[in-house]
């Protein structure tokens, strides 16, 4: 019966039979129990006291047994070059409410916040995962990879047609920011890019600088680079202010919102107002983007819609349903806030 439990060394496993004996039940009423389908089997009573004795002794389900016998282990891989934004939480828990309580979602973060890799991919699959699911590849040739599981890509327009994908329509949203800084009479615009080497913020610093041109025959445009970080993106303008402002730049295009929050700090700092004397827009529309002073101008993503699409597709292809032939794109919004408006004359 419950409660009368051995004391056992942190090396002794307890068996189901140990279970069963403790709660009087036999193995395979323990089994059904444990690995929840004793539903229309086994009645609460023997439920509870089952779960009881397996509380009492430190009973734990054998996971490599059971993914041998059934050829799954119950876990989605994600990768992904950051997961400490809100907008990879919003995109996590997205994930999260489609996957659980069948799967567990295990996550793993790039190098320095690099984009992924066919290494990263490889390194996922030693670990066994049933799916997995890729946020932000690189430019990585993936046509040697032969994964043994399904692999979803996220957020990676103009990868290689290997795997099925889900992708933000971010070039849209940086079109309509280029349009829109032009359409204020800037002439001169510095793009603070990225350095993941990721495919979506190349296809978003081209599209902005695409735009931009269009919008103005006189157009001009530099391009620095930095991490992904509000205080790198602080000292990286902050370094290319003395030179950005002999050459008339009058609006800086960030490709994330935390590198907006950063530019408009280390202009701050040298007495540069924004708006007044620069414009600057992001790419996020992280919630601190409406708290900061003055509200950014930014493109929307919809991190969570992306996260519960993923999960329900990825769920759909282990349940045997074909993937998708072609990659779904989800629409963005550009959000327009007190960070832009008319260029100074000079």
């Amino acid at each position: 019966m419950v409660g009368t439990s051995r004391r056992r060394s942190s090396r002794d496993r307890v068996t189901g039979a140990e279970v069963a004996e403790a709660a009087g039940v036999s193995t395979s009423v323990v089994s059904l129990v444990l690995n929840g389908k004793d539903a229309g089997r086994a009645n609460q009573a023997t439920r509870d006291r089952v779960l009881a004795a397996a509380r009492e002794l430190g009973y734990r389900i054998d996971g490599r047994g059971q993914s041998l016998a059934t050829g799954q282990t119950g876990i989605i891989g994600f990768i992904a070059p950051d997961n400490t934004t809100p907008f990879f939480a919003s995109l996590q828990h997205g994930l999260l409410s489609r996957l659980n309580p069948e799967y567990h979602l295990l996550t793993v973060v790039t190098d320095l916040g690099q984009a992924v890799t066919s290494e990263s991919i490889e390194r996922m699959l030693r670990l066994g995962p049933d799916a997995i699911i890729v946020f932000a590849l690189g430019t990585d040739d993936l046509s040697a990879l032969r994964p043994d599981c399904p692999v979803l890509v996220l957020d990676s327009p103009g990868s290689e047609p290997h795997f099925p994908r889900i992708d933000l329509d971010v070039s849209a949203g940086a079109r309509t920011l280029g349009r829109h800084l032009a359409s204020h009479g800037h002439r001169h615009l510095a793009y603070l890019d990225g350095n993941t080497g990721s495919q979506s913020m190349e296809v978003r610093r081209r599209a902005l600088l695409s735009a931009f041109r269009r919008g103005s025959p006189e157009a001009r445009t530099t391009v620095a680079r930095c991490a992904i970080d509000a205080a790198v993106a602080r000292a990286t303008v902050a370094a290319h202010w003395p030179t950005w402002k002999d050459a008339g730049v009058t609006a800086i295009a960030c490709g994330s919102d935390l590198q907006a929050f950063g530019a408009i700090a280390a202009l701050r700092d040298v007495g540069v107002a924004v708006p007044r004397d620069v414009s600057v827009t992001g790419a996020d529309d992280q919630p601190l983007s409406t708290v900061i002073e003055p509200n950014l101008t930014t493109v929307r993503l919809p991190s969570r819609l992306l996260g519960e699409l993923a999960a329900t597709q990825v769920r759909g292809i282990l349940n045997g349903e074909p993937a998708q032939a072609l990659p779904t794109v989800l629409p963005t919004e550009v959000v327009f806030r007190d960070s832009t408006g008319a260029a100074p004359t000079r």
